[in-house]
């Protein structure tokens, strides 16, 4: 049921409001069009009467004014777009009247276009003229009339039937949930009250559909609740203060009548009802925002007793604020939960035990729900008593809204038709997301302004208009908060249907896979997900978009910003054909250069092309009159800006943040007096942009970044800036130059910085390499109190530190590399209870700081830091003071390369550190550091005085869980004593690291322990360390087992390893003579085991096991009568030279062996015979393996899907089954010189990669393997096989399937010859083909992405940009490179 055109009315208005402007009018009266116009506002008019009546007519399904109803929609489009055109003429004559000349041929010119553009007028206004006329036709033939009802009759079919009953039959019940409000319930008084302390409200919050109603009854009904009186009233959104009253009344005394009573009689009547008594009140479905109201029905309840309670359900949390109510907002049901809730009515069970074959249906349909009771419940109806699995894929792969008997979509249309009006359209807007697309608030703000959906009476407030439009539309749970990302919103599945329905066709989203091509001149905004390469043919369906308003480029969402590529071609050809465009964003691209054709869209007002690789923009943009947004964030290649933006006079949001290469800001920036945001101004050189071009930019707000100050020649440059009067700006970053070796006027820098007092109202603040002497007196002044975060970096000339304690509600302060700064003390905090709301405090690279006093005025502050919780000291040679004594918040700290920082006469007490990283300091500090009780992290690098841990500090240790020592160049053990084991029962990561004189965990002879539930032990570098624990085998936690250059090593211990580890590396242990006992058992131990065939019980967990460099481990380690453990998965073996064979009986019992990988093993001399009796086996990879050379290859397991042969010059044949692989998906033969064919049979036809390189004896004619290959995707093939560099022609039978191909050192090919490459091929390199000179004469394959050209010196030539013979076949392809260029660059 479409209600694509609930918001046309609003439209209209957006008409109204466009043809009484009196640019416009003037326009129009010298145009002599006015009464034309007036026309059109009276017709308007006229079906704007009867735009409800025809909405309502939709109920019934009436087709004809469905189509009446989009018609008109498409003209009103038409409509604005061409008061647009009236309003951009008339600002390009004015401009061009103030830059006229005398020169003739510039008035011929002027009046030329004069003349187009009246007769293009004409032609347009008579189109639009006559279909204003068939509409009007149209509505008098439908007898469309005036709707007299209040109501939309949406809202009046749609309104909730009043109820408190429990579902009979199953209801999922929210445990947890139900458990917190009833814990809200049943608690005594809470501050948070509604009115007085008698009475508090809980407010239930969530998307409709989400079950807040049945979460309510559930609570209603619930037992264990004692009230004296309970009553429950469905509000809808009709909040009737009397009909509400009336309902309750009845509910609490139902022998009274309360017919046409007065709302006074009915509340006296309900207060005496009330009265001392403890009540509960369920108000279901609440819509209103009036405050009078609610204040109004709430007089009553002040009479209850204490405890009474509230229970509001609403979809909006503002409601929840209004009523002063503690705001629960309910989620989605889980996946199990409504599995559960789907299976039952659907299947009148709770799981699908006994219905197995539509177990994996149901799961999807469910999916398909996100979480949405109601949906699942309605789909669960329409397949009750069905069974048959074809019915239930019929539910599964239809929409939802053209289900029939669907409550869904009248639940979810109320959420859009209580919208404001303001709102409808900004709503209907984001149909051009996919669904589960994660939205950038900012983003869309931007859309919207740039499209006309956000009112504001000045421009200047728009930006505020648009950030409270979509807080509305967060707090009426439209759109939620990604629990991924804090800063980016999603909508439910449910509610983007709901957003495309209300949109209809003028919205396209790639996603839509069925789009009916007569009906392209239907939507006006579009996006598209972005692949990797971006081919015409991807994006041609937006050509036919002809009257285009957004074209929005959005990422492929993932945990990193992956680039896209676009030829310049491609992009010039897709704006040529959009002239209607007002967002353009393209963002995260590869486009070195924008087509000048950008300069011809007049209606532009969004023009996003941050983190593309723009060097510079065309001279064109500037020609762009409406441009109110140019985003160039992340542009690190741009260079310049266009020297004519001043001309840009409706520009409001610059953005060129995070610009390095870009050196200076146009002239004249000052001019843009529009302008909200300009996130950098850079000072210039000479007759480069001064600082007082900031003056008239009193708009300004947000970031900014001043940088060159050091550019400033005059200091009233700074104090004409004016940044004290721009409150708008909330974050300011002033930089200097880096270079302090050249002249710097220390003097003028400081009147520069004193004169750049920003407003008050600033939250964060950065100076980065200020020269001056001292900092200004306004910077830790009270009347900055708003500061949240500072940071100073690099102000090397200040001796002095200003005084930044008074800034009570500074949060994070960074200071790095000041490095005149001899002492910290009284100047810094200012006042006796300095930084009271400091979190965050870093000190770094400061190289003459020596006294950090604790003292104002002589007095010792007793609390220096009391909300303190990350404390970082870095790089501070000279500092001798100690750390502040109270720090009980402290949470992270991190001390290095501080070395004669003083404890010596101090205690620390740090109760609620969880992170301590001390590096390269004394260890006197160390010991200082008590009550260490809440510690989980502790690294310990560097502190050469350590020799062991000490009793006292590790005493303190009880929760430590990760311990790292690293570089402690004379650490000889971890602790004194075993007795210290027992503090470490939470310990269970142990490193040591790079300790050379490291020989054992606990001083003294005896057995060796370690915590018992440690899981990961690493121990690398320890070139001293002969001997692990002996009790070691004991660690029935322990996981991950790590040995890394030990080369004192000879044994593990004869206890052998824990049977827990899943994981063994052993790496570069040179005299290691032996595996641990356990991992490799001898013939002879595993029978007097008793048990032939199952190692399980000696070695039951091991998965992964990695051998590197151990030349020790003797050939009979791999001999016949060892054994490895049956549960292990992969097997790395590398530069193990002594390593001659796997023996037969080595990998008998490795039936869950996945992977094996054996490199560099020179005197591998051959396989098991019995390797295909792995059945789990997938990946094999044998890479210089000198030696091995295989007579025959032996069979290949039935489950293998890649194998790997390198570098083993002295392989012959490969396995004469090979064909028979049938999971054999990749197969990479390189430099194994020694094989001339393929084994008979060929190779497995479903083969998707093949690499062949090197194999220079291999002789077979390409024809016989290669033809059979009717799947293979990728292929990469060097001249020297089968003879293909020896041909002119590339003979290459290429299947259809292929996608990627690369041919490399084919000495004699000259052309790639017609229909020599496949249709779908993605990817084309050619490398090292000198003769090579000709491309198919047919043209590349459209579908080709990405195409790289390397040491082939004639067929480069020939595809030289713009000069080359070539370059118009390969201009469109994404990415074409030529010789040796970086993986990112294209010369498309």
């Amino acid at each position: 049921m479409p209600i694509a055109e609930l918001f046309l009315g609003d439209f209209l208005q957006v008409l109204f409001d466009r043809l009484a402007s009196p640019e416009l009018l003037n326009f129009a009266q010298r145009k002599g069009i006015d009464t034309q116009l007036k026309k059109w506002e009276e017709m308007l008019e006229s079906i704007k009467e009867v735009l409800d009546n025809a909405e309502d007519r939709q109920l019934t399904d009436h087709s004809r004014v469905k189509s009446w109803l989009q018609d008109l929609r498409n003209l009103a489009y038409d409509i604005e777009d061409l008061l647009d055109e009236f309003i951009i003429e008339s600002t390009e004559s004015e401009s061009k009247v103030e830059a006229s000349t005398s020169e003739a041929r510039s008035l011929l010119s002027d009046c030329y276009s004069k003349f187009m553009f009246d007769h293009k007028m004409k032609s347009k206004i008579e189109e639009i003229d006559g279909k204003l006329e068939n509409i009007i036709a149209c509505k008098n033939c439908m007898s469309l009339g005036e709707n007299k009802r209040k109501q939309s009759a949406y809202r009046q079919l749609y309104r909730m039937i009043p109820t408190t009953s429990l579902p009979k039959a199953c209801f999922i019940s929210r445990k947890d949930e139900k458990r917190e409000i009833l814990k809200f319930l049943t608690q005594k008084e809470d501050k948070r009250t509604c009115m007085d302390l008698d009475l508090e409200v809980i407010a239930i919050v969530g998307m409709g559909g989400v079950g807040k109603t049945a979460l309510a009854q559930q609570v209603y009904h619930d037992a264990s609740l004692t009230f004296d009186e309970k009553a429950w009233a469905c509000v809808s959104d009709d909040f009737d203060v009397l009909s509400i009253t009336k309902n309750i009344l009845e509910s609490t005394n139902n022998h009274l009548s309360c017919q046409h009573r007065s709302l006074n009689w009915l509340q006296e009547e309900l207060k005496k009802n009330l009265s001392r008594k403890k009540f509960l009140v369920v108000l279901d479905d609440v819509w209103n925002e009036n405050c009078e109201n609610w204040t109004n029905l709430l007089k009553p309840f002040h009479s209850g007793a204490k405890g009474s309670k509230i229970i509001i359900t609403t979809r909006n949390s503002h409601i929840a604020q209004i009523a002063s109510a503690q705001p629960y907002t309910l989620k989605e049901l889980s996946q199990d939960a409504c599995v559960s809730l789907f299976a039952f009515h659907a299947l009148g069970v709770r799981n699908f035990d006994h219905h197995p074959l539509l177990e994996a249906l149901g799961l999807k349909i469910v999916e398909k729900c996100k979480g949405l009771p109601l949906a699942v419940k309605t789909l669960a109806g329409l397949l009750r008593t069905r069974a048959c699995p074809h019915e239930w894929r019929a539910i599964l792969n239809s929409k939802i809204w053209d289900l029939p008997k669907n409550d869904i979509l009248p639940v979810l249309k109320l959420s859009y038709l209580h919208l404001p009006s303001n709102l409808r359209r900004c709503f209907a807007y984001c149909a051009i997301f996919p669904k589960d697309y994660e939205i950038q608030r900012d983003e869309l703000i931007h859309w919207w302004i740039a499209e006309g959906l956000v009112e504001g009476k000045e421009a200047k407030n728009q930006w505020n208009a648009g950030l409270n439009y979509f807080n509305e539309l967060v707090n009426r749970s439209l759109f939620q908060k990604s629990s991924s990302n804090g800063s980016q919103f999603l909508m439910h599945d449910l509610v983007n249907d709901l957003a495309k329905l209300v949109a209809g066709g003028s919205h396209f989203s790639s996603e839509e896979i069925k789009w009916d091509q007569n009906n392209l001149s239907l939507p006006r905004h579009a996006s598209f997900i972005s692949d990797r390469y971006v081919v015409s043919k991807k994006i041609e369906i937006y050509h036919g978009m002809k009257k285009l308003r957004s074209l929005i480029s959005l990422e492929k969402q993932s945990s990193h910003h992956e680039k896209s590529f676009l030829s310049h071609k491609v992009l010039c050809d897709l704006l040529s054909a959009l002239k209607y465009l007002r967002v353009l964003s393209l963002s995260y691209y590869y486009i070195r250069m924008i087509p000048d054709c950008i300069g011809e869209l007049r209606h532009l007002r969004h023009l996003n092309l941050s983190y593309t690789s723009i060097e510079m923009l065309p001279e064109s943009i500037v020609e762009l009159y409406n441009l109110e947004a140019l985003m160039l964030r992340g542009c690190r290649h741009l260079i310049e800006l266009p020297k004519g933006m001043k001309k840009l006079i409706n520009l409001r949001f610059l953005d060129i943040s995070d610009t390095k290469r870009l050196k200076a800001t146009p002239l004249y920036l000052g001019n843009l007096v529009s302008l909200e945001m300009l996130s950098k101004f850079i000072v210039g050189m000479g007759n480069g942009s001064r600082l007082e071009e900031l003056k008239d930019l009193e708009n300004l707000k947000g970031e900014l970044c001043i940088s060159n100050l050091h550019m400033v020649q005059e200091a009233r440059d700074a104090k004409d800036a004016n940044l004290c009067a721009k409150n708008g700006i909330c974050r300011l970053n002033m930089q200097w130059s880096t270079d302090f070796d050249n002249f710097r006027n220390e003097e003028l820098e400081g009147q520069v910085l004193n004169f750049l007092y920003p407003h008050q109202n600033l939250a964060d603040l950065e100076m980065s390499y200020y020269g001056g002497l001292k900092f200004p007196s306004w910077l830790g002044s009270p009347t900055h109190v708003n500061i949240v975060c500072l940071r100073l970096q690099g102000c090397r000339r200040v001796k002095a530190l200003p005084s930044l304690g008074q800034l009570s509600l500074l949060k994070e302060l960074y200071i790095q590399d000041l490095n005149a700064i001899c002492t910290v003390g009284s100047e810094f905090y200012g006042i006796e209870s300095p930084f009271p709301s400091l979190m965050t405090l870093e000190f770094e690279a400061m190289p003459l700081w020596e006294d950090w006093s604790h003292c104002v005025d002589s007095k010792e502050i007793k609390v220096l830091f009391p909300c303190l919780e990350h404390l970082l000291i870095q790089d501070c040679p000279k500092l001798i003071g100690r750390l502040p004594s109270q720090l009980s918040s402290l949470i992270k700290l991190e001390i290095n390369l501080c070395p004669y920082m003083d404890a010596s006469a101090s205690i620390i007490s740090l109760p609620s550190l969880n992170e301590l990283n001390f590096q390269g300091c004394n260890d006197g500090v160390l010991k200082s550091l008590v009550n260490l009780t809440s510690l989980t992290d502790l690294v310990i690098k560097d502190v050469v005085e350590l020799t062991c841990l000490n009793h006292e500090f590790t005493s303190s240790l009880i929760k430590l869980e990760k311990l790292k020592m690293q570089s402690c160049k004379n650490m000889m053990y971890l602790w004194q004593d075993k007795d210290v084991i027992q503090n470490f029962a939470s310990l269970k990561s142990l490193v040591v690291n790079s300790c050379p004189e490291f020989i054992s965990f606990i001083a003294g002879e005896g057995d060796i322990e370690l915590p018992n539930n440690l899981e990961n032990l690493n121990l690398r570098d320890c070139i001293n360390l002969e001997k692990l624990p002996s009790k070691m085998h004991n660690l029935s936690s322990l996981r991950d087992l790590t040995v890394n250059g030990c080369p004192k090593l000879v044994y593990f211990p004869e206890t052998g390893v824990p049977a827990s580890i899943t994981s063994l590396k052993i790496h570069d242990c040179e005299n290691l003579l032996s595996l641990p006992r356990g991992l490799i058992v001898h013939r002879d131990e595993h029978d007097s085991i008793g048990n032939n065939n199952n190692l399980s019980d000696v070695m039951f967990c091991l998965q992964e096991l990695k051998i590197y460099e151990c030349d020790s481990l003797s050939v009979s380690l791999f001999s016949e009568g060892r054994f490895l453990p049956a549960t292990l998965k992969k097997l790395e073996i590398r530069s193990c030279m002594r390593v001659e064979l796997l023996a037969e009986k080595l990998i008998d019992g490795l039936q869950s062996i996945q992977e094996i990988q054996i490199l560099s093993c020179d005197h591998l001399r051959s396989l098991p015979k019995n390797l295909h009796m792995l059945s789990h086996l997938t990946h094999l990879y044998l890479s210089n393996c000198s030696a091995l050379g295989l007579e025959c290859f032996p069979p290949l397991p039935p489950n293998i899907s890649t194998i790997a042969l390198e570098k083993c010059p002295k392989l012959k044949l490969l396995s004469n089954q090979l064909h028979r692989v049938t999971n054999l998906r990749c197969l990479d033969i390189s430099w194994c010189e020694s094989i001339t064919c393929f084994p008979d049979g060929g190779l497995p036809p479903q083969l998707h990669i093949l690499l062949l390189l090197g194999c220079k004896n291999m002789k077979q004619p390409v024809r016989e393997w290669l033809t059979p290959l009717t799947s293979l995707q990728y292929l990469y093939i060097e001249g020297c096989v089968g003879g293909v560099g020896e041909e002119k022609d590339l003979v290459l039978p290429l299947p259809s399937s292929l996608l990627h191909l690369r041919i490399c050192f084919m000495g004699k090919l000259e052309r790639l010859s017609s229909n020599s490459l496949p249709p779908s091929l993605r990817e084309l390199e050619i490398f090292g083909c000198p003769k090579l000179r000709e491309l198919p004469q047919d043209g590349l394959p459209p579908s080709l992405e990405r195409l790289h050209i390397f040491k082939c010196g004639k067929l480069e030539e020939r595809c030289k940009k713009g000069t080359g013979c070539y370059w118009s076949l390969i201009s469109q392809i994404p990415q074409v490179q030529l010789g040796c260029t970086d993986q990112f660059e294209s010369i498309t």
